[in-house]
């Protein structure tokens, strides 16, 4: 017995006797269609590669040597080859830093204030100029803030100490005494809620200053800096 061929199957008409339409087969890319995108793609990788170089770059060039300490000085205290170094660090022209070209020049003088280790120096923060001289005393006096100045103080700020013990009245007529200071440092407040303030004052005044100030009974007012 003979087997018979098979024979496709013919579409199934729908029920309104018309033929379903045709499948279309999926046309595969070619090579060739592939291979270009291929470069395309890596045109692009190249590009976004020169763009982030070019970036690199110019973020290196704004790089400058800086003074950084290395440990941490209290103020007053000498800077020395010991606790100061250089650091190569993106450079900011809005902020005002010694460069490590300085570091000669910036050895042998003294903090201005307290420097920790790792703080980029700024030249505000040094200085050769020692305090107190030989005819002035530095003379700690504890304040209540509501005796400061709205605006604060700082370092060179002249001042007229007054000079108020507790439970003295002072006449109408009679003017509070007073003793002329100049702000070296300012701290606080400390557990007592009392700013201190470090003023220089003349040998002849310290004396009198001195205990009064320990007690917070002065009161400062702001005078004119010098021109």
């Amino acid at each position: 017995m003979m087997a018979r061929k098979s024979q496709p199957a013919s579409p199934t008409p729908s029920s309104n006797g018309e033929a379903p339409p045709a499948q279309v087969p999926k046309i595969l890319p070619q090579p060739r269609q592939r291979r270009r995108s291929s470069l395309v793609l890596g045109a692009l990788v190249v590009a976004g590669g020169t763009a982030l170089a070019a970036h690199t770059v110019n973020r290196m060039s704004d790089r400058q040597s800086v003074l950084v300490m290395t440990q941490d000085v209290a103020l007053g205290q000498p800077i020395t080859a010991d606790n100061v170094s250089t650091a190569t660090v993106g450079a900011d022209q809005n902020v005002a830093m010694l460069r490590g070209e300085d570091l000669p020049r910036v050895i042998g003088m003294r903090a201005a204030a307290d420097l920790m280790r790792g703080m980029l120096v700024q030249p505000r923060m040094v200085t050769d100029h020692v305090t107190p001289l030989p005819d002035q005393q530095l003379i700690p006096v504890a304040v209540k803030p509501s005796r400061l100045p709205a605006r604060g103080l700082r370092p060179g700020d002249r001042l007229l100490v007054v000079l108020r013990p507790e439970g003295q009245v002072a006449s109408d007529e009679e003017a509070p005494d007073g003793i002329e200071a100049v702000v070296d440092h300012t701290k606080g407040p400390d557990n007592d809620g009392l700013m201190v303030v470090d003023v220089l004052v003349s040998k002849s005044d310290g004396p009198k200053l001195a205990p009064l100030a320990a007690d917070g009974q002065v009161a400062l007012a702001l005078n004119p800096r010098r021109p």
